[in-house]
């Protein structure tokens, strides 16, 4: 969720993303800060915006 509470963006228990990729990419460019609902904790976003020569994605 962001700093104002909407949520905007699921991921499941483990912290794996299952929607909302194009919001969160968003409110990062917009600089806010974004929380884990049940935690209230800060998401590190580094993983998602990890450069694509570190990534182990393969594209196709």
């Amino acid at each position: 969720m962001n700093e104002t509470g909407e949520i905007i963006a699921k991921a499941t228990h483990d912290g794996t993303l299952v929607g909302g990729h194009h919001r969160i990419a968003v409110a990062a460019s917009l600089g806010q800060k974004l929380l884990w609902q049940d935690s209230g904790e800060p998401v590190s976003l580094d993983a998602f915006f990890r450069h694509p020569s570190s990534s182990q994605r393969h594209i196709a």
